[in-house]
């Protein structure tokens, strides 16, 4: 047997937690149909406000921690976590009367698909990348009265390996489906829409890029990017987003030292003249990069910097992405977006007015923002199918 690990799991199935004591689940309001999300709250948010906007009137509730959708709505906590003694998902079925049941991380509770089975609740796991394939080691389950696996009404995987490894725990393949995978979620960055409105028009003749989140080491290289752009855009208007508000000063008189046109960001004035515009932080990076046709993002190119912002908060915003070498943080959405050609990137600090002057040419800024936005909003996509075909179980007139 496969030791301590695997008699936990055999004794969650065989209802031998003492612990595990019923306790009465703490429904949602209202008369529509239930739906029960069991997983991370990043993915019950995003597809709790799928559901919701798909079939108003549906009714949501978490097994585990509240989680909290875009615009502060909540989906409650039926229980504080997913049931593993059978008696307490029987008991949880039989009270909540739940129209369906979606798992999304990476845990299948026995007890409760179980019981949903027993009780005819269909229930969809959104698996993981090589989640099924680790079921293997698990095969304490077959000596259960039946296969958790066996029980699933759905199981939506990311790719064609996942389908594979399904196939091969038994899972008929008309339950099995293709859906792809993406990296979360990110909700667009705010800004002031009647600043933006005023803005763009005094700008739209301009080609206008950014620096966000500048760390002062990188200024000297973001600076000369524009002196080579301007050799040949003589409009041309450079926004820096410092990292740090303090540094807005230091940018600003180093800009006036190479002969730069500055512009304070509290003191804004649309003249043709103005070269360089400083803001006063990266509190406004949401009117900037809805802006700019180009965003080189701060922090990444130089060794030894803060690191630099989510690079899914410009690709999302339509501006075209440029960074350096060095990426601590966000590396595998770096990766998406390189890999999908929605990213220049550089191997050098040195190579950044090339790169510049090369975008600005809005054919080639286009592209690999269109790209940048695909792989930024894929999540999205794969939320909406997601959604779909949960609720293909509920029925349409029950809202």
């Amino acid at each position: 047997m496969g030791g301590i690990g695997d008699l936990a799991f055999w004794l969650q199935i065989r209802g031998g937690r003492a612990e595990d004591a019923p306790s009465d689940p703490v429904l949602p309001p209202g008369d529509g149909p239930l739906i029960l999300i069991c997983g991370g709250a990043s993915d019950r948010r995003d597809l709790a406000q799928e559901l919701r906007r798909r079939r108003p009137g549906v009714r949501l509730g978490a097994l585990g921690p509240v989680a909290v959708e875009r615009g502060g709505r909540a989906v409650p906590s039926v229980l504080p976590g997913s049931p593993a003694d059978p008696g307490t998902a029987r008991m949880l079925v039989s009270r909540a009367s739940p129209a369906a049941l979606v798992l999304t991380d990476d845990l299948l509770p026995p007890a409760l698909i179980a019981a949903c089975d027993d009780a005819g609740v269909p229930v969809t796991l959104v698996a993981g990348p090589g989640q099924l394939a680790g079921l293997a080691a698990r095969r304490v389950w077959r000596g259960a009265r039946r296969d958790p696996v066996a029980r699933l009404s759905r199981v939506l995987v990311p790719d064609d390996a996942a389908r594979d490894a399904a196939l091969r725990e038994g899972i008929a393949p008309q339950r099995v489906e293709v859906i792809g995978s993406a990296a979360p979620i990110l909700p667009p960055l705010p800004c002031n829409m009647r600043e933006l409105a005023a803005l763009r028009p005094l700008l739209q003749d301009r080609h206008v890029w950014l620096a966000a989140a500048l760390p002062l080491a990188e200024v000297s290289h973001i600076l000369a990017a524009q002196e080579q752009l301007l050799s040949h855009h003589h409009r041309a208007l450079l926004i820096i987003a410092p990292a740090r508000p303090e540094d807005t000063g230091a940018i600003a008189d180093a800009a006036e030292a190479r002969g730069l046109t500055v512009a304070r960001r509290e003191a804004l004035d649309p003249d043709p003249d103005i070269q360089v515009l400083v803001a006063e932080d990266s509190a406004e990076l949401g009117l900037w990069y809805r802006l700019a046709s180009v965003t080189c993002m701060g922090g990444t190119l130089t060794r030894g910097t803060d690191g630099a912002r989510h690079p899914f908060e410009p690709a999302g915003l339509g501006s075209a992405i440029v960074h350096g070498p060095h990426l601590s943080a966000n590396l595998a959405e770096w990766q998406a977006l390189d890999r999908a050609g929605g990213a220049r990137r550089l191997y050098s600090a040195g190579a950044l007015p090339a790169a510049i002057e090369d975008l600005s040419a809005p054919d080639a800024a286009a592209r690999l923002a269109r790209q940048a936005w695909e792989v930024a909003t894929a999540g999205a996509e794969i939320t909406r199918r997601i959604a779909e075909a949960v609720l293909s179980d509920v029925p349409e007139g029950s809202c």
